[in-house]
């Protein structure tokens, strides 16, 4: 009886480490860099939506509604990790280094606000 006992308190220790354990660090590194591309991909998507919005073209629109996709992919791999139990704030700091690292020149957004004719 004591070793059914000690055999089933093993069982749920070991359940317990692979849900708690093995799978946020398995979800992390598998799925690290695909969603710190697909981050980057939305933050840009967002920022050229919001400034093709401001332009107040129909085409352009709905070119912006369709990079806007990306979000949905980040959104889906997001879910993934948080299922498999990957912490948010973890999530969040891989957000904002992706953002870093993917960060473009000021260039591009001023040029569009620049003087060609007089």
């Amino acid at each position: 009886m004591k070793r059914v006992f000690y055999f089933i308190i093993s069982l749920c220790c070991i359940a317990w480490i692979g849900i708690y354990v093995v799978s946020p660090v398995f979800a992390y590194f598998y799925y690290k860099n695909q969603f710190m591309e697909q981050t980057a991909e939305c933050s840009l998507a967002m920022d050229e939506t919001w400034y093709i919005e401001q332009l107040e073209s129909n085409t352009l629109n709905q070119t912006a509604k369709v990079h806007l996709l990306a979000c949905h992919e980040y959104d889906k791999t997001r879910k993934i990790m948080l299922a498999m139990r990957v912490p948010e704030s973890v999530l969040g700091y891989l957000g904002l280094e992706a953002i870093e690292l993917h960060q473009r020149s000021i260039e591009p957004l001023i040029e569009q606000h620049r003087f060609r004719e007089r």
